[in-house]
């Protein structure tokens, strides 16, 4: 099970010199003279449209409501009732299985992940919180073997006709096989084939395979693609328009201007003593195609740049 106490910061002489100076570097940028930084990081926005890509009601819910999502996760996991004030390394663990197990990690990938978040656990824990999440949230879990049969559908259709599937649709014209987003935006799959892969458990099957730059070699090489991988490459997509349309309606508010973007968080500038909240309310606004999907961000202003 997870091993009890806080994790603690280790001294900063206990750190690599470069890994130091790298984590200064937020500090270095600064807004204009006569200006103030506006900062804005969207809440665990991959969960969010993970459950609203596959119709999960339950969780998004409980992000609308504004209620613990990682604290409902965890009493699913250890089997009671789990709190805030009671009940902290279960809420640690509901976190790491809300965030790591929507793109079809197994147990012992997922092992690893809790180990580096100091919560290490054993075999039987790693495989009872995957199940109980995919239990959980069945209808993510069904995704992802819907996705990756569209894909192959895309690819042996003759007719080049589209698939849809869910709120995406697929399309293979010419070399590429076309994923259409609930925006319109489309992603690109190049030289997609249809070809037997080996599995995990021994048999071979259909797979959707594309030219890609290879994580390890860096070379252009024919890549694999499984559901989970084809649900995490639409969720961050989607992820991605959603934050672009915020950069957009900031743009056109004119208080905000957007200087950058670091991951989830949106860095605009804009004259000093504005209002936060009204600079996090057009971050959070959701497009009108996202429809019923909740959005929140924290916020900020400062001179200097630093994590919220």
């Amino acid at each position: 099970m997870c091993r009890k106490g806080p994790r603690m910061p280790k001294p900063l002489a206990d750190y690599p010199l470069m890994t130091v100076l790298s984590h200064a570097l937020r500090g270095a940028i600064v807004a204009t003279p006569g200006k103030a930084l506006y900062v804005a990081d969207y809440a665990s926005i991959e969960a969010r449209v993970v459950l609203w890509l596959a119709g999960e009601k339950h969780g998004l819910e409980l992000f609308r409501t504004g209620a613990d999502i990682y604290l409902d996760m965890a009493s699913d996991i250890y089997g009671y009732p789990c709190n805030k004030q009671d009940h902290a390394k279960e809420r640690q663990m509901g976190k790491i299985a809300i965030l790591g197990l929507g793109y079809q990690m197994g147990w012992s990938k997922f092992q690893t992940q809790c180990a580096a978040a100091d919560a290490p656990i054993d075999d039987d824990f790693a495989q009872q919180v995957v199940n109980a999440y995919r239990e959980k949230y069945w209808r993510i879990k069904q995704m992802w073997w819907d996705q990756e049969a569209a894909t192959i559908a895309a690819c042996g259709s003759r007719t080049k006709r589209e698939v849809e599937c869910g709120r995406v649709a697929w399309q293979k014209v010419g070399r590429f096989l076309y994923c259409t987003l609930p925006s319109g935006r489309r992603l690109a799959y190049p030289d997609a084939e249809v070809r037997k892969r080996p599995t995990p458990w021994g048999e071979e099957r259909p797979a959707l395979t594309y030219m890609g730059v290879n994580s390890f070699s860096r070379k252009w090489t024919r890549q694999a693609a499984y559901g989970g991988l084809l649900v995490e490459n639409i969720t961050q997509a989607v992820a991605r328009d959603i934050m672009g349309a915020a950069m957009l309606r900031l743009e056109q508010d004119g208080r905000f201007l957007p200087v950058l973007t670091v991951h989830d968080e949106i860095v605009a500038e804009g004259a000093p003593a504005q209002s936060v909240q009204e600079f996090e309310q057009l971050v959070a606004t959701s497009p009108d195609w996202a429809e019923g999907l909740p959005i929140a961000c924290e916020g900020f202003s400062a001179y200097r740049y630093h994590k919220f």
